[in-house]
């Protein structure tokens, strides 16, 4: 063998050797959670809800029926294909990179048709990550009309501390209604926001509990909604799916401060909601 062939022989080597490595750190860097125990039956559909959005699955054998919901990117429905089939497995994945297993069995009346899959805390309502075929440079458009449109909704609004929260306008385009929202800082303090979420609550409660709320994802956001510097506002927009809710709910915005107390809040009824505009 001559020098040159040696050579050869060494970078290709080498170069194998690195093309492994880097396949094993990327096996690696995804997070695979220990398999998880679910029971499943033939005339009743088990919902696994994930935090992020179901991308791969793929089923032990077949007598497994899994599809994702309708319209909904982060759960999965689950139904056995045939009565008392033997133990098998189930295997998901994620788009934040996590795999997440499963061990399948037959049970005739599972204990549990619904389960939050890969959530840290187990008492908050995951979000739901709605489907939408429309892009974004499409959602920022229509966004940046309704900026600049006319206020079309009034005395759905909060103010306090000198922080004021309003509701401006609820547009829509094919599947996805706007939400536009002023937030105004008339104070020297910055406002800085934790986060603000969407959800839908039932109008009559005696105490919050977990049963009660939906929580929204929202699919867009036009805007800044982190930081109203003092004796600013700032107009943001939310697109949110389509839905509408029954007259004995109602879809609360919350908006909490950061390190802070001045936290705000609006209701908005179904009514308020199906007279959204359109927006072309």
């Amino acid at each position: 063998m001559n020098i040159m062939q040696y050579d050869f022989n060494k970078l290709v080597m080498v170069i194998t050797g690195t093309v492994l490595a880097l396949l094993i750190l990327e096996v690696n860097a995804q997070s695979v959670s220990d398999p998880q125990v679910i029971e499943i039956t033939y005339n009743k559909t088990t919902s696994l809800i994930f935090p992020a959005i179901v991308k791969s699955v793929d089923r032990g054998s077949r007598d497994i029926l899994a599809q994702k919901a309708k319209g909904v990117e982060n759960i999965l429905q689950l139904k056995a294909a045939r009565h008392g089939f033997p133990q098998t497995n189930l295997t998901v994945i994620t788009s934040d990179g996590n795999i997440h297993q499963f061990t399948i069995g037959y049970k005739r009346e599972p204990e549990c048709l619904v389960m939050k899959v890969g959530m840290k805390d187990e008492a908050k309502n995951p979000d739901l990550i709605f489907k939408t075929d429309m892009t974004e440079i499409q959602m920022d458009n229509y966004a940046s009309k309704i900026v600049d449109a006319k206020r079309s909704i009034r005395f759905i609004n909060e103010s306090k501390y000198k922080i004021g929260l309003s509701l401006r306008g609820i547009y829509i385009h094919d599947n996805i209604i706007f939400y536009h929202f002023r937030v105004s800082n008339r104070s020297n303090i910055n406002y800085d926001v934790d986060f603000l979420r969407f959800f839908i609550q039932d109008k009559q409660r005696v105490r919050r509990t977990a049963s009660q709320e939906v929580s929204i994802k929202p699919i867009y956001i036009f805007g800044c909604d982190e930081k109203i510097s003092g004796r600013t506002s700032e107009d943001v927009v939310y697109a949110l799916e389509k839905f509408t809710i029954p007259d004995a709910k109602r879809l609360m915005i919350e908006v909490f401060e950061k390190n802070g107390g001045r936290n705000m809040s609006l209701s908005i009824k179904n009514k308020t909601i199906v007279n959204a505009k359109m927006i072309q």
